[in-house]
């Protein structure tokens, strides 16, 4: 059927059409004169699309097209992508902490298990050393015979060191670690029951008195001390004035009696009333003080003074620091440093006294100048910031080394740094 544009529905449709259009054109921010006309073809399909029926008067969306999502259901899809990406985010961020904390403890454990190699390599090293004193060169006075026999001069010159009663310390770089070796005879430090005399109190204190005064023992505390030292190795349940018997140890918590025998251990110190006390102004036990000075493992009553140190020397001799500084100085040679090649050791008593004349001869019989066959060494394995130690107190009897006392552990433990 031809167009015309008398037919009324058209009529009405067409002005329903210009109507919004105009609106529409309105809304643009354009006039009718800056947008072309419609052709009627144009019309018709306005009327198709996208309106419905023509004439109905009615504007429904057509078919196919989509509007796009908006208000609260826009806004809750948002909050969810931003929770499931932040949980994400949290869970990549635990697991690289977790591969970090796995990957610096599984590093510690192994410096630590190298720096516990090392401390073992060094006890290995320290019983070379001791095995070469047995050489018949080691104490020839021209020292070049015996260490041209070896490249290592470092070892040979501690054996020399070692073989003369003095002390052998040296330290290596092996790998990525540190070791640290010292060898010193046992009887560079006091024996512990050679100091006690169960049966005279006033010898047992005097005995005790240059000791305590080294370590910082309040004088007044003194007395408490040596009667309860007493009391704990003596036969009897019979307590001297100031002292205590099982009685007094078996009120605590661990209850515990008294020993009633020679110490076996310098440990046992800490057991016994008084020795557990702080020093004053201090977080150091009277124990801890006194501990370093002392063994267990010397076979006589003597101080070595080849190997003594300064605090030891007037500790057990009562000496003055001036008189203790003379003596480890003249033995130390020109370099002043123990374990050296221009060490010159003393070799009796009459070589000591010709070099120190200022030495008390009523002392005299309570230095020596050999080691006696026991030696106290101490290893510390350094890879890093971790460090391991082991000590130990062997016997040495030619060849043949017996292992007397071992520990190994933190390098700080008390146990290590006076075994």
């Amino acid at each position: 059927m031809p167009y015309s544009n008398s037919s009324p529905d058209v009529s009405t449709s067409l002005d329903m059409t210009r109507t919004c259009d105009e609106r529409s054109r309105t809304r643009n921010g354009h006039s009718e004169s800056q947008l072309p006309r419609r052709s009627g073809r144009g019309i018709l399909l306005a009327l198709r699309s996208p309106w419905g029926e023509a004439g109905s008067g009615v504007w429904r969306p057509a078919s196919g097209v989509r509007r796009p999502v908006s208000g609260p259901q826009a806004g809750a899809a948002l909050v969810v992508v931003l929770w499931v990406v932040g949980l994400l985010s949290l869970f990549v961020m635990a697991f690289a902490f977790d591969m970090h904390i796995e990957t610096r403890i599984t590093s510690s454990w192994r410096k630590k298990l190298k720096a516990q190699y090392l401390a073992k390599a060094g006890i290995e090293l320290a019983r070379m050393i001791l095995m070469e004193t047995a050489d018949p060169d080691v104490n020839n006075p021209d020292t070049s015979i015996y260490l041209g026999k070896g490249s290592d001069e470092a070892v040979r010159g501690a054996a020399i060191s070692l073989a003369r009663g003095g002390v052998a310390e040296m330290t290596r770089e092996l790998g990525a670690g540190t070791l640290s070796l010292s060898v010193r005879p046992e009887n560079a430090r006091i024996n512990l029951n050679s100091m006690i005399f169960v049966n005279d109190r006033e010898r047992t204190y005097t005995t005790w008195q240059p000791l305590f005064e080294a370590a910082g023992v309040p004088w007044e505390q003194c007395d408490a001390l040596i009667d309860c030292l007493l009391d704990w190795v003596d036969m009897d349940e019979l307590t001297h004035l100031n002292g205590v018997e099982s009685s007094y140890y078996e009120s605590l918590d661990p209850p515990y009696k008294s020993k009633n025998a020679a110490l076996d251990t310098v440990d046992e110190l800490a057991l016994i009333k008084g020795f557990d006390e702080k020093l004053p102004e201090s977080e150091v036990s009277i124990y801890q003080a006194v501990s370093g000075f002392l063994t267990t493992y010397a076979t006589d009553e003597k101080i070595n003074i080849n190997a003594v140190d300064r605090n030891t020397i007037m500790g057990f001799l009562g000496i003055d620091g001036a008189l203790a500084d003379e003596i480890i100085a003249e033995r130390q040679g020109p370099d002043l440093k123990d374990g050296t090649d221009d060490d010159l050791p003393f070799k009796s008593l009459a070589d000591f006294l010709a070099r120190v004349p200022a030495f008390p001869q009523s002392l005299s019989d309570r230095v020596s100048f050999t080691a006696m066959g026991r030696f106290s060494i101490l290893a510390r394995g350094r890879v890093g910031d971790l460090e391991h130690a082991a000590a130990c107190v062997v016997s040495l009897s030619g060849k043949n080394l017996t292992v007397l006392h071992f520990i190994e552990g933190d390098a700080l433990r008390e146990d290590l740094i006076s075994h």
